[in-house]
């Protein structure tokens, strides 16, 4: 009886704590923020000036939000489209507010202030930001590929004919593209992948997916595989088949080997068909985790945008530990939004470092070369999303 009604807890408290963690998930994509919003009052109409101020306030509230999601430097740049498209369809954002005070203000005269605490939901804002293309834009246009091993029914061999994507990965691309994501040409990429090499990739070797990713130009590579199963065919069903469907990816950068996301899902489906239920299962289930998967991308990219991301830079001909030092305070004085440098290694004329920065590589890139430094001229050898190599030379 002690046995039984510890597994009785255990059911209840499951579905409890999957709502608990539910919650927080969506309460990580929320921000609650204080504004304050002004009305111009005309002709005595107090209304109308209540109405103003409040919209006032929860549009800064929106602004607020979008701060926190990309850089100052990315709203100016963009002033006019986020004016269009963010800022002119604030109450799809606001989840909740509240009012702190109101009433005509005390300071401007003919004027009424109403001050508020809202929640606004920065998931999305990152979609229709992403939507927009500003944040793919600020991260310089990432290119994307997707390689995913499929298996349906009782096919005893994974599916590859020729070099044609199957069901996951036309489902991964269509909802990427339909965000703003671009992708390579895989059949290029895909003419000298030896056999051996595209099953490394998707058992998860994280190295071979880099190498893949670098040869064919993308600068992130989504790999992982998707599986059909019969699970029953029953009179109950009709005579129809139930198949299940198993799909598990993760994206990872190619210039520094991180994995920026990572999903999985499942998916049942009746059919009368196994293979085409096999089909629709796969398709239901990725759609899901290529949701996911963009979802956690756009989040990634936008917290680099907003608060900082590590960019690796390679220097090469450095002289002496004079010139190293030296260069590390270019990097600080010369970088825009730099927080942080740390060297990582020094050798045979070749230094490391690590910046913490709300720059990109490219901007880094265009920074450092466009502008007249004191002591180097620098050089710039390669550019990827994450990573810069150069060479700098004494003045």
């Amino acid at each position: 009886m002690r046995k039984f009604s510890g597994q009785f807890l255990l059911v209840i408290l499951c579905p409890l704590c999957i709502l608990v963690l539910a919650a927080d998930i969506s309460a990580q994509e929320e921000i609650t923020v204080t504004s304050t919003g002004l009305g111009v009052i005309i002709a005595g109409d107090v209304g109308k000036a209540r109405d103003e101020a409040l919209n006032d306030a929860l549009r800064k509230a929106v602004e607020q939000a979008v701060g926190t999601i990309i850089s100052a430097r990315s709203v100016v740049e963009n002033a006019v489209l986020i004016q269009d498209n963010i800022y002119s369809k604030t109450s799809g954002y606001i989840k909740s507010y509240n009012l702190v005070r109101e009433g005509k203000s005390v300071n401007i005269p003919n004027t009424y202030e109403v001050a508020i605490t809202a929640t606004v939901s920065k998931a999305s804002i990152k979609d229709d930001l992403a939507a927009l293309g500003i944040l793919i834009e600020r991260k310089g246009f990432p290119r994307m590929m997707v390689l995913i091993e499929e298996k349906n029914i009782e096919q005893h061999q994974w599916v590859r004919e020729a070099h044609n994507l199957n069901t996951a990965e036309q489902k991964v691309q269509e909802i990427f593209r339909n965000k703003g994501f671009e992708f390579v040409d895989q059949k290029t990429a895909f003419r000298n992948l030896q056999r051996d090499q595209e099953m490394a990739i998707n058992r998860g070797d994280t190295e071979a997916a880099v190498a893949l990713g670098n040869r064919s130009g993308a600068e992130v590579i989504i790999t992982g595989n998707a599986i059909a199963k019969k699970s029953s065919a029953s009179v109950e069903l009709g005579g129809m088949i139930s198949v299940q469907a198993n799909v598990n990816m993760r994206a990872i950068r190619t210039d520094n080997a991180d994995i920026i996301a990572s999903a999985s899902a499942s998916a049942p489906q009746v059919h009368i068909d196994d293979v085409t239920g096999g089909v629709m299962a796969i398709q239901k289930a990725t759609e899901k985790v290529a949701e996911q998967l963009s979802e956690q991308i756009i989040s990634t990219w936008s917290e680099d945008l907003a608060s900082g991301m590590r960019v690796n830079i390679i220097v090469h001909n450095i002289q002496s530990f004079g010139d190293l030092n030296d260069f590390k305070f270019v990097l600080k004085d010369y970088v825009r939004g730099t927080k942080s440098v740390d060297m990582r290694s020094f050798s045979s004329g070749v230094a490391e470092f690590d910046l913490e920065t709300t720059s990109t590589a490219n901007d880094i890139a265009e920074s450092l070369t466009g502008k007249e430094i004191e002591k180097f001229r620098v050089e710039v050898l390669g550019v990827t999303q994450n990573k810069l190599e150069l060479r700098i030379h004494r003045k």
